[in-house]
């Protein structure tokens, strides 16, 4: 027989003497962070183990939201789970479930919502989409940051692998370019337009992209690329002092329009909080230096050439950092998308 003694011979003073005894209190606080650590790792886990659907699709998105489901039959909001993979939209409640292959999105619009619904809603994303040759319509409600960075990974998840044909520049200036149409790749940024892959495409090195605040203007065009009629969307935008035309287009329409959304959405989204801003001229001069100057910047007396103080260009400066204007206060200076923009709609107010 053991002369361990049971829990009922127990010494009823040990807890006493733990407490008293520091090796033992670091031993039991060692054991409770380990405990809570492995607690942590397994949640952890667990919500991997979520992260993936039945298919062992990787889940890209998951929130809870308001939205009106397409499938619902009903204008009512319902409140539920919105979830994503790289090849689907699922909208659940606990009584349904609206479910959206991604190849079959047509149509993602930010801020435009049917009138059924408009009253329910303060910043949304609307999803049209196609179920067995019958158009239909899902509304996601949610915050602005929310819906902002929902709406670009809903964006490149419909492009995603998406191949292009571009010609750039097609002009420069007023001049059409005999530039050759490239076949290259698509990712989308939130303020750039990037395709990887190209050869030199631009006059300087690097991966050639459109920055969406450089952007003066752009339309929808009917051309025919490779003998075949195709929407072109033609972007003019700034670079290096001058403004150049790019011209991009896809076979499929349901690609391209998604496309223009994007840039659309993305332009308005910069546009908007660039209009708001009140900046005097003397602030907007110093936004003109930095342009003009570019990556230069870094090795140029910026006061002396404006013909200022350095304490009024540091003024300036944080101003001009706390419109979002510029990237950061200490050289070198780099304009953002707003300040970008900003400049190309300003410049002829400007005598510098």
């Amino acid at each position: 027989m053991s002369d361990t003694p049971g829990p009922e011979s127990a010494n009823p003073n040990a807890d006493a003497n733990r407490e008293d005894d520091p090796d033992t209190e670091t031993t039991e606080g060692e054991r409770k962070r380990q405990a809570a650590t492995e607690a942590v790792r397994g949640e952890s886990a667990a919500r991997q183990r979520l992260k993936r659907t039945k298919t062992g699709e990787s889940i890209v998105v998951d929130f809870v939201a308001n939205f009106v489901a397409g499938g619902s039959g009903t204008f009512e909001p319902l409140k539920g789970r919105v979830l994503m993979s790289e090849q689907r939209l699922i909208l659940a409640t606990s009584d349904s479930k609206t479910v959206v292959p991604l190849t079959s999105v047509f149509d993602v619009a930010v801020g435009q919502v049917p009138p059924e619904v408009e009253q329910f809603f303060d910043h949304t994303v609307m999803v049209g989409y196609v179920v067995n040759g019958t158009r239909r319509t899902t509304v996601v409600g949610g915050d602005r940051e929310t819906i902002e960075k929902f709406s670009l990974i809903l964006y490149r998840a419909t492009l995603h692998g998406s191949t292009v044909s571009l010609k750039h520049p097609a002009k420069v200036g007023g001049r059409f370019q005999d530039e050759p149409v490239r076949e290259v790749g698509l990712h989308l940024e939130t303020d750039r337009v990037a395709f990887p892959g190209t050869e030199e495409l631009t006059i300087g090195d690097g991966v050639f992209g459109i920055d969406l605040g450089n952007v003066v203007f752009f339309e929808v065009l009917e051309r025919t690329v490779d003998d075949e009629p195709r929407l072109v969307l033609s972007v003019q935008h700034a670079t290096q002092n001058q403004t150049v035309t790019t011209e991009v287009s896809m076979g499929s329409r349901r690609k391209m329009n998604i496309l223009g959304r994007y840039i659309r959405q993305m332009y308005h989204y910069i546009v908007s909080d660039v209009r708001d801003i009140d900046l005097s001229d003397d602030a907007l001069e110093v936004l003109v230096g930095l342009y003009s100057v570019g990556s230069v910047g870094d090795g140029i007396d910026l006061a002396s050439m404006l013909g200022i103080e350095e304490s009024a260009l540091e003024e300036h400066l944080e101003t001009l950092h706390d419109d979002g204007l510029v990237e950061d206060v200490e050289p070198p200076h780099e304009l953002t998308p707003q300040g970008q923009f900003l400049i190309n709609e300003r410049f002829e107010d400007v005598n510098f």
